[in-house]
């Protein structure tokens, strides 16, 4: 997002075991990461790691003991590499339209919560309007139960959201799941 009409690869890599290290994947992830990045079909950013090059805006590290660490639920990777490299050319993103421009001013006013069951309506309440009268919370994202549920008997939560609505603050939902997707109201929760 911040890479406008980016007609290039950039790749981001790492590893799991350190490059000093006898047996490590770094050096493996490295070469990978070169490679991707000298080619010209995947220009995009982009993550290498393991065996998959994955769209970095849907990457996430989902193991810390592991070499397969990073993953993109809900999304195959843009290739994988075994024997050959096998590119999904049908996630590709199409040529860039025009001349490359770079976003560098980012708007942070942004504020994540995990839902957990019992959590304190008062809290939250509290944060929105602390962020309001600051001008330092534009939008709240809630991370919700299964399909992006919120409690049904909660009333108060119900309308905190409505409030903060009201007052210009831009309310989201998602799922702690990895895979799936949001269906507000697809049962009730207590």
């Amino acid at each position: 997002f911040m890479l406008e009409n980016l007609g290039k690869p950039v790749v981001f890599t790492g590893s799991q075991i350190p490059f000093c290290e006898p047996y490590n994947d770094a050096r493996r992830n490295l070469i990978m990461a070169l490679i991707f990045a000298s080619r010209d079909t995947i220009n995009e950013v982009s993550v290498f790691f393991h065996d998959r090059l994955l769209r970095a805006c849907r990457t996430t590290k989902v193991n810390t003991h592991r070499l397969l660490a990073f993953d993109s639920p809900n999304f195959y990777p843009l290739a994988k590499i075994g024997i050959t490299i096998d590119e999904n050319e049908h996630l590709i993103l199409p040529p860039p339209r025009g001349a490359l421009r770079v976003h560098s001013q980012m708007d942070t006013r942004l504020l994540t919560l995990r839902l957990v069951p019992g959590f304190d309506d008062g809290m939250i309440k509290a944060l929105i309007q602390s962020g309001y009268e600051s001008k330092s919370l534009r939008t709240l994202v809630l991370q919700l139960y299964g399909t992006g549920n919120v409690p049904s008997v909660k009333d108060d939560f119900l309308q905190i959201l409505s409030d903060a609505r009201e007052k210009g603050i831009l309310v989201v939902a998602s799922t702690q799941c990895f895979t799936g997707s949001v269906m507000m109201g697809h049962y009730a929760t207590g």
